[in-house]
């Protein structure tokens, strides 16, 4: 990073998915110096749209935005990779004069970017991948625990991507994995700010309504168009939405199941990522249970108001 100590603030809109974050980002760049940079471990591929809830093109014509459509499922993509192409983009938005506003819930992504984490340098060694790929995550889960019991603390029992990475990089530098995720000063100030819902339920019922429209727009072709391109990659097996449909294609689940059992296995997401987010005490939390999104809008505006903007010397919000 080049930016000098303390000259500039880097936003960022996080919180558990199914929360307006994308709406609200969008609307917040239309009226402050912002350019949103994405902080979606899935909006990185292209042609995986409408299960990952991407901006629609004239979306991201009407407000720039970064670190989406970046490569091809199937092409390997690391949070290091993330990491540095991601600070490339703040200085590069910075020296425009604008403000970065990330906006997502891959909490790896945020943390290795806005808080300074490390992320080792170990490229993807694919033969011991496919040697480990043999393992069922149970028993991947069990090797880690056995010999890096603090990295299971961050990475969730179900994750198989993250575990297997997790002793690639233990096999591959003899170092734990935990102990190489270090913590380093940032050279900007970071305002965080939350969405998610106290009452747990009322999320749920959100996820059930978005993952009906999904139906209604066109998300089963998108699954066939991509199984047929690509194949059926570990990628769309370990992403919410295409697992299911995959399984639907396959006959293994009826369609009146669907909805029901990609709502299931995203309420487990959003406790993961919640999980991410409770360890950040930075962040100023705007729960939506009684509130809607005209509301929530306006609500973080306001925030965004009060907060170190408002006073910058660089920007205007008149």
């Amino acid at each position: 990073m080049t930016i000098a100590p303390d000259a500039f603030v880097v936003y960022a809109l996080v919180g558990p998915t199914c929360t307006y974050k994308s709406g609200i980002a969008i609307e917040l760049a239309k009226k402050f110096p912002f350019e949103i940079v994405s902080a979606d471990s899935r909006l990185i591929y292209k042609e995986m749209d409408i299960g990952t809830s991407k901006p629609t093109n004239d979306e991201m014509k009407e407000v720039p935005h970064h670190m989406i459509n970046l490569v091809n499922p199937g092409e390997d993509y690391s949070a290091g990779l993330y990491k540095k192409e991601s600070e490339e983009k703040i200085n590069n938005i910075f020296s425009r004069d604008k403000i970065p506003l990330f906006a997502g819930g891959t909490g790896l992504y945020l943390n290795s970017v806005l808080l300074g984490l490390s992320i080792p340098e170990v490229k993807p060694d694919l033969s011991l991948r496919r040697q480990l790929k043999e393992l069922t995550q149970k028993e991947l889960y069990e090797n880690l625990k056995k010999l890096d019991p603090k990295a299971t603390e961050i990475i969730h029992t179900n994750d198989n991507f993250r575990t297997i990475r997790a002793l690639e990089v233990i096999y591959k530098t003899n170092e734990l994995f935990s102990k190489l995720k270090t913590v380093k000063e940032l050279p900007f100030k970071v305002i965080w700010i939350g969405l998610t819902y106290k009452e747990r339920e009322l999320h749920v019922k959100k996820i059930k309504k978005r993952s009906e429209t999904f139906f209604k727009t066109g998300f089963i072709d998108e699954v066939k168009y991509l199984l047929g391109k690509y194949g059926e990659l570990d990628l769309f097996k370990q992403t919410i939405g295409y697992s299911e449909v995959i399984e639907y294609l396959k006959n293994q689940i009826d369609k009146d199941s669907l909805a029901e059992k990609i709502t299931l296995n995203t309420r487990g997401l959003v406790k993961r990522q919640m999980t991410w987010f409770r360890s950040n005490k930075q962040i100023q939390w705007e729960y939506l249970d009684d509130i809607d999104y005209k509301d929530a809008l306006e609500r973080v505006f306001s925030l965004i108001e009060k907060g170190s903007l408002a006073k910058t010397s660089k920007v205007s919000i008149s």
